[in-house]
């Protein structure tokens, strides 16, 4: 069983890299450079990608059993949400408003479950 979840992890991972690929393909010349600009800058590209990188580790901590992997990925999780709900607001000040409530709620409500766990 342990194999099918390692598995099912890394074919996740091969299907989101192809997908990113095809992606890249179909940009333009423009948007290419705009890219590659924003790549120069590594720390944002860290921030923007939290919330994916805490799904990776929430799976993980899924596939050992293990609490504490579990809640580092939803602080993640809901990290990557509000900074990514703060890029937003310059486009959509709705949707980027839940971004951020949505985020803070599961920031807050993992650390309060983790103090409580770890604590007793």
């Amino acid at each position: 069983m342990l194999i099918v979840q390692i598995g099912a992890i890394l074919l996740a991972l091969l299907i989101g890299s192809i997908l990113a690929r095809r992606e890249y393909k179909n940009f333009t010349i423009e948007e290419k450079e705009q890219f590659k600009r924003e790549l120069s800058h590594p720390i944002l590209v860290v921030l923007h990608v939290l919330d994916q990188i805490g799904y990776i580790i929430f799976f993980i901590g899924f596939i050992f059993s293990s609490i504490a992997l579990k809640y580092i990925a939803f602080v993640l999780i809901g990290l990557g949400w509000i900074i990514n709900g703060a890029d937003m607001w310059e486009a959509d000040k709705k949707r980027g408003l839940i971004f951020i409530f949505l985020g803070s709620l599961t920031f807050i409500t993992t650390s309060l479950l983790a103090l409580n766990t770890f604590w007793i």
